[in-house]
């Protein structure tokens, strides 16, 4: 018997920006659905414009997987995380080991199959799009949460927005162009524009 997928549906379970009031909640489950929908198209934008040959595909995969970890450590705020370097060490070594952990559930033909999605992601080309679609992912929920009047998100989205300035990703610099915008707005808003 396997807890794989268990332990996977658990996710709705691990709460996003725990030590901040939220006007709408956010679980893992669904931020990992959004990075793995932006990880694919910022690849398709830069193979599209920019010669890249990223796979969109392996993208969205390795974004699925990206906090898959997380079932076990829960979801550690930035703030505790990046407190120091010692506390970040510490922090990626509980989360390699829950990934160990959680690849470890599966039937051991698989592990070859999963270990480079959960394990070793970070050297698989199309990461940087993943790193890239997760930090945009937190970028448009602090716009969300700035346009409903929530300014408990002002400073984490000026980090973030610095923070993906500072990718010289054009793919990146293209979405905050063209699909950003549209978070600050409200459904009908967006049926009278476009």
């Amino acid at each position: 018997m396997s807890h794989f997928f268990a332990l996977l549906a658990r996710m709705k379970f691990i709460r996003r920006w725990s030590l901040m009031h939220n006007t709408q909640e956010e679980n893992i489950q669904e931020h990992t659905l959004q990075t793995a929908m932006i990880a694919y198209h910022l690849c398709l934008l830069s193979n599209l414009h920019f010669g890249g040959r990223t796979d969109p595909k392996q993208a969205a995969v390795l974004a699925m997987y990206h906090d898959a970890a997380e079932i076990f450590t829960g979801d550690m705020p930035t703030p505790v995380k990046y407190f120091n370097e010692k506390m970040r060490r510490t922090y990626g070594d509980v989360e390699a080991m829950a990934q160990e952990k959680l690849v470890q559930t599966l039937p051991e033909e698989l592990h070859a199959h999963y270990k480079p999605l959960i394990c070793g992601a970070e050297e698989d080309p199309a990461w940087p799009f993943v790193k890239a679609a997760d930090t945009l992912s937190a970028y448009l929920k602090c716009r969300q949460e700035l346009a409903a009047g929530n300014r408990e998100f002002a400073e984490a989205f000026s980090s973030l927005k610095a923070r993906l300035e500072q990718l010289g990703m054009p793919e990146v610099d293209m979405f905050l162009a063209d699909y950003a915008p549209s978070f600050s707005l409200s459904l009908d808003e967006m049926n009278h524009s476009g």
